[in-house]
């Protein structure tokens, strides 16, 4: 009985001091005299998952690996080390890159036991904010991401138009899921059901934080498949940018909503001396979606002197071009649908009632168009629009009128419903600058929960002269 005791008190002390376990930020390669050089090795690994030692895939045998910061103009010649059981590459996720080449090129094929090396120009104008990095090879961007292959990217300094907030602590927080089964993590995870979610890799972290502080959160969802919806009691998420695009004026929430990839950079002032968890609260994507429990992610704990003379909340912020007010040169109608009839049971997505073929080009579009598309889901799920090497402005969503508050370059299509006995699809309408001449070449739009795009919703655009 007394040694029962013990160990449950043992017990009761480990689990006390693993739930204290303090924040942290990733760690970091920086650029150098314009220069972003480094490894990320993608290799097997054992890496720690909450309470459990896991053997799985990533880079630099971390389960959060390095944080890459540079600046606007600078050179990436970054390289990717594949000792992986699988084919892979690195997909620069938000960049306004050439995709050509050594750039952010998604057709690439590293092969395992081969070393790659990435060289490109990120543009003087390139936008600020918060990125990230994953493997784009299809159809295999389910098992890489889902296994922890991903990480964070930080463009130049998006504060600096906000003196008012120079020196206010700055908190990474990457979002990351795993599903394990025997010390494994599983290979090809469905969405569905519980999975353990960390914060940087951490479980259950401590963040400090005084009362009246104002900090600066860069949140990314940079797991596979699942949607965060966040809420801090007592606290309030002011956001300032989206997927690494300041907004044109700063946006209030309780609660935020993170699809598949999206980035959100955010302010929050500490309140009152306490605790308080950060929590993904329950979330299912419709009707004949995915849904998964909630759980928390981390605690805040506000402590400490109550900030006496509180730093401001910003009020100017640059303003954007509307691109409602631009002339368009197009329009085109993208459905994403759930495939009913397919005897491939790999292939159960399509786009504009076609499953991916790397081979296909499916849009062609002249550099310097600007076009409307309307998305159209079909389905009685969430899919998550993401185009590469531009952004977007939602202007409609289910036919109502949108605000203009900034661009992204994620966005969740709402799922289709039933309106007097007919199914009605769910509708986004974007605008799309197709204007930035170092998108010239060949890549993807795709719906980023990755194993809808694994399994045929990817379609590939070609951008000419």
């Amino acid at each position: 009985m007394a040694l029962r005791m013990i160990v449950t008190m043992m017990l009761g002390a480990s689990a006390a001091a693993f739930a204290a376990t303090p924040f942290s930020n990733p760690p970091e390669i920086v650029s150098a005299n314009g220069v972003l050089g480094g490894t990320l090795a993608a290799a097997p690994a054992t890496v720690q998952v909450g309470a459990k030692r896991v053997n799985t895939t990533v880079y630099n045998g971390l389960l959060m690996p390095p944080l890459l910061r540079v600046q606007p103009g600078d050179k990436v010649r970054l390289q990717l080390q594949n000792t992986s059981a699988m084919s892979t590459n690195i997909h620069y996720h938000g960049f306004g890159v050439t995709p050509q080449g050594t750039g952010d090129n998604v057709f690439l094929n590293v092969p395992t036991g081969t070393t790659y090396q990435y060289d490109f120009e990120i543009p003087n104008d390139h936008p600020q904010g918060l990125y990230w990095y994953h493997p784009h090879f299809h159809p295999d961007v389910n098992p890489q991401i889902a296994g922890g292959m991903s990480g964070g990217i930080i463009v130049g300094d998006i504060l600096k138009p906000f003196p008012e907030l120079a020196g206010i602590t700055e908190r990474v927080l990457l979002l990351k899921d795993t599903k394990i089964r025997k010390g494994k993590v599983l290979e090809d995870p469905d969405p569905s059901g519980s999975t353990t979610r960390t914060v940087n890799g951490l479980f259950k972290p401590r963040i400090d934080i005084a009362p009246g502080e104002l900090q600066f959160w860069r949140i990314g969802n940079i797991g596979a498949n699942i949607y965060y919806k966040l809420r801090l009691p007592h606290h309030v998420f002011y956001v300032i940018a989206q997927d690494g695009n300041l907004k044109n004026r700063l946006v209030e929430t309780k609660e935020l909503l993170i699809p598949p990839a999206a980035r959100y950079e955010v302010l929050v002032r500490g309140a009152k001396h306490g605790k308080y968890p950060l929590k993904a609260i329950k979330f299912k994507t419709g009707p004949q979606g995915d849904k998964y429990p909630a759980q928390k992610l981390a605690t805040v704990v506000s402590s400490g002197p109550k900030v006496t003379s509180p730093t401001p909340l910003p009020t100017a912020f640059p303003s954007p071009p509307d691109l409602r007010l631009q002339q368009l040169t197009g329009t085109r109608t993208i459905t994403f649908a759930d495939a009913t009839d397919s005897k491939d049971p790999s292939a159960q997505f399509t786009i504009n009632d076609k499953f991916y073929d790397h081979n296909r080009i499916d849009t062609t579009v002249k550099l310097g168009s600007t076009e409307e598309w309307t998305l159209r889901n079909t389905s009685k799920e969430l899919h998550v629009f993401h185009i590469h090497q531009t952004d977007f402005q939602v202007v409609a969503i289910d036919g109502v009128a949108q605000p203009f508050t900034g661009y992204q370059d994620t966005v969740s299509l709402p799922f289709a419903t039933k309106k007097k006995g007919q199914l009605v699809p769910g509708g986004v309408t974007v605008i799309i600058p197709f204007t930035n001449p170092v998108m010239v070449g060949e890549f993807v739009y795709h719906c980023h929960i990755v194993q809808h795009a694994d399994q045929g919703m990817m379609a590939n655009i070609e951008v000419v002269r």
